[in-house]
């Protein structure tokens, strides 16, 4: 951060910031409004189930395959470049997205959109971290992410009043102006940079990661709506797994690696991707039947059910910023560990809703959840980024976004396919009625009821809870994994730091910052120096770290319509 920290003013950190949060608002908007525009889609275009899938999925899939790319992207060609690239790239998708007339333009719309997304996510960190001190970043990092989880939350309400009143194009040209702005503002006052040391970008490291992710997220997102044994999402999940494999190999060989090797053994970054891995498994899956609960079994819009999650929207958007300040003064392990020991217990909170469970009660859990999440994200994600050199921020910042979005899908799959399986198992135990099956699975109360009467749509509710406690405990499983996990590193020696030495220190071909003092000459009777202690060595640059040679049907159309919150 250094030099250009230090001589940010006021207008270009307000600037910076506007222009990151609205270009994290807008691709965290996008992850949901889309789901609720999804039946519109369908009526209008004639889409057949598989392609509203991808209308979907298109999205996800680029975002999680290209963000560590974009990363490093940002850090070798310029941040604020790339991050406009990005912009204009979004807002391009949006309107191809509005103008679409056939479901192979939408999909096509969707991964220019989501190609877009990939950039903003690592880029609006890292651009961030060069204009804000590194005492100051994790407050800003809760802004940060708190915009995030706004975006994310509001967006089934968000797209349910614009399907309502303007039509489902009105999803995506919603983003135009959104995008515009943000370039605008990043135009006017965010200043560029770049690595200094112009590292070379790991072409096959960058092939192999960016295939294995869109392989392995695709086979995640079609688990969703296909049973785990479907041959398409198994080849998926297998050839994803073996380029993932082979990138992590290339990984140890390459001259300039996407990630560095080291930083995976640095106890701080890994208990961070670790965290933010399962805390995404368990929140995203955890929004996905939620969302189902409010509109299938109580019967709610959209739009309605979108109000009812405002307790878990607000209170992360107030409570992020907080978790930051929070952890600058109290350190982050306590922040940390009761942002995770509240989302477990709300998490397994959640197991005990009912068909009959009150607002209030729901609101509750909600609430807790969305507390627990506001200080637990915002922690992790500055524990990385304040732990790497500043000139490799990008690579960071897409490393936490790849781990956040990686989760997400694995969690979707994971959460939404098991909760499917137990209550269409329980529901035909109950009744015997296995051409229903699929409507139960999705949730479709409704559509039980009118076909089979009110007693089988009270079973059939019952089957969705079933099916909904089982998810819940998987999902307070990963939160109480990452627990312990935290808790362990919080104990370790060392513990966990929001500030301190990078890994590796500063890039070696970095400018001097000011404060910079020419090493003391040593004199011709002076003895030699001793051997280097241990700690010494620890500190240095390793490679990959910062040298400049980086060595270093109706239940499937349903899901459909459900789309991911990945």
């Amino acid at each position: 951060m250094g030099a250009l920290a230090q001589g940010a003013g006021r207008r270009v950190r307000v600037l910076t910031l506007a222009a990151a949060c609205l270009a994290l608002f807008a691709i965290f908007l996008d992850n949901t409004i889309v789901n609720v525009a999804v039946p519109a889609i369908q009526q209008d275009l004639g889409s057949a189930p598989g392609q509203l899938e991808w209308v979907v999925n298109a999205y996800v899939v680029a975002f999680a395959g290209l963000v560590l790319l974009g990363g490093k992207l940002g850090d070798r060609f310029g941040r604020r470049r790339m991050f406009v690239a990005g912009l204009l790239l979004f807002a391009a998708g949006s309107a191809a997205g509005g103008l679409s007339a056939s479901s192979a333009m939408l999909i096509g719309a969707r991964a220019v959109q989501g190609t877009g997304a990939a950039l903003l996510a690592p880029l609006s960190l890292s651009l961030l971290a060069q204009v804000f001190d590194r005492r100051e970043l994790p407050l800003v990092i809760g802004v940060w992410t708190g915009v995030s989880g706004l975006g994310l939350a509001i967006g089934p309400l968000a797209g349910g009043l614009l399907v309502e009143h303007y039509g489902w194009h009105a999803v995506f040209w919603v983003n135009v102006p959104i995008a515009v702005l943000a370039a605008v503002l990043t135009l006017a006052g965010v200043p560029e940079s770049a690595d200094p040391a112009r590292t070379t970008i790991d072409v096959p490291g960058a092939a192999l990661v960016t295939a294995g992710l869109i392989l392995a997220v695709a086979g995640f997102a079609r688990a969703v709506s296909h049973p785990w044994t479907d041959s398409v999402s198994l080849a998926l999940l297998a050839a994803g797994t073996v380029l993932l494999a082979a990138f992590a190999l290339h990984q140890l060989r390459a001259s300039s690696p996407l990630i560095p090797v080291s930083w995976l053994r640095d106890r701080q970054v890994l208990v961070s991707v670790t965290t933010l891995l399962l805390a995404s498994f368990a929140l995203f899956g955890a929004i996905f039947l939620v969302s189902l609960y409010l509109q299938d079994v109580r019967g709610y819009t959209a739009v309605q059910a979108g109000v009812r999650m405002l307790p878990l929207t607000l209170t992360t958007l107030i409570v992020a910023p907080l978790a930051g300040k929070a952890a600058v003064r109290r350190g982050p392990a306590g922040v940390l560990l009761a942002g995770l020991v509240l989302t477990c217990a709300a998490t397994i909170s959640l197991t005990r809703l009912g068909t009959a469970s009150g607002y209030g009660w729901f609101a509750a859990r909600l609430a807790l959840l969305g507390i627990g999440l506001a200080l637990a994200l915002p922690t992790v994600v500055t524990l990385i980024v304040n732990r790497v050199p500043a000139d490799r921020v990008g690579v960071a910042s897409g490393l936490a976004t790849m781990s956040r979005q990686f989760g997400g899908a694995l969690g979707l799959a994971v959460l939404a396919s098991l909760g499917s399986r137990v209550a269409g198992d329980y529901f035909i135990r109950r009744t015997g009625l296995t051409a229903l099956r699929g409507l139960v699975a999705g949730g479709q109360v409704s559509d039980v009821r009118r076909l089979a009467g009110a007693h089988a749509a009270a079973i059939a509710s019952q089957s969705f809870l079933h099916g909904f406690t089982a998810a819940m405990w998987i999902a307070a499983a990963a939160m109480g994994a990452a627990l312990v996990i935290a808790l362990a590193a919080a104990r370790a020696r060392g513990g966990l730091a929001v500030a301190g030495p990078t890994i590796g220190g500063p890039s070696a071909t970095a400018a001097p910052s000011q404060d910079a003092r020419p090493a003391p000459q040593q004199s011709p009777g002076a003895p030699a120096p001793g051997p280097r202690s241990p700690a010494a060595l620890s500190d240095r640059a390793e490679p990959g770290i910062g040298s400049a040679s980086a060595t270093g049907r109706p239940a499937m159309d349903r899901v459909a319509r459900r789309g991911s919150v990945s």
